[in-house]
């Protein structure tokens, strides 16, 4: 219940800052003529209120929050086909980086910019490789990104073989991807209770019973 309510809370957060991010350029695109000085005062105002709701704490964390979510959502979705691109090119005689190289420049979503990022933090010696790896992980905190990860790290240190721990990794993602799509499919009918309840069977009483209260007899 208080994740259902601090989800509203942030949605709501959200779509008023939009408002208040949107409408100082709306009106300042609109020409000279069209704006008068006491409108002017008000795009002041608002651009001053917009700035001051950005600073505010609570509602860089909502968007923290929404924007973590919505990377951890694609990092899901797409990490079977990383692992399945970097099998491939270990399988091909190449490297990891350049297994990696190859899904990021194939690829374009969340994930391979992810990893393009921080193929870019080890390439500048930023961080070294295992560095950067470890600090993807822990900003996404996926399960499944994190035994990659690990996999990965054990591996370049130990010089073990990475194509068939990978190749177990794959099938054990799709598998939880395919059970947690079951258990929401098994959901389905347990949420459509409600609305059946509240809405489908009074409609139905009332198209039943109706005709036959209105044909009854007047006692």
């Amino acid at each position: 219940m208080n994740e259902f309510m601090l989800t509203q809370a942030s949605i709501a957060l959200a779509s008023f800052s939009a408002v208040l991010v949107l409408l100082p350029n709306t009106l300042l695109s609109l020409p000279h003529s069209a704006l008068s000085p006491p409108k002017t005062g008000i795009i002041a105002r608002v651009q001053r209120v917009r700035t001051r709701i950005l600073k505010t704490s609570l509602v860089r964390e909502c968007f923290e929050r929404m924007e973590l979510r919505r990377q951890r959502m694609h990092c899901l979705r797409e990490l079977p086909c990383l692992l399945d691109v970097v099998i491939l090119g270990l399988s091909a005689g190449l490297s990891f980086d350049a297994s990696l190289e190859l899904y990021c420049t194939h690829y374009k979503g969340e994930l391979s910019a992810l990893f393009r990022e921080t193929m870019m933090l080890w390439r500048l010696g930023v961080h070294s490789k295992r560095d950067a790896l470890l600090e993807l992980s822990a900003r996404l905190r996926v399960s499944a990104l994190t035994r990659f990860v690990s996999s990965v790290v054990q591996a370049l240190e130990c010089g073990s073989p990475l194509v068939v721990i990978l190749a177990n990794q794959a099938q054990c993602i799709r598998d939880e991807q395919r059970s947690q799509l079951e258990e929401e499919i098994e959901k389905v009918p347990v949420k459509m209770l409600i609305p059946m309840g509240v809405f489908v069977v009074p409609a139905m009483l009332i198209a039943i019973l109706g005709p036959l209260i209105a044909s009854a007899p007047a006692s």
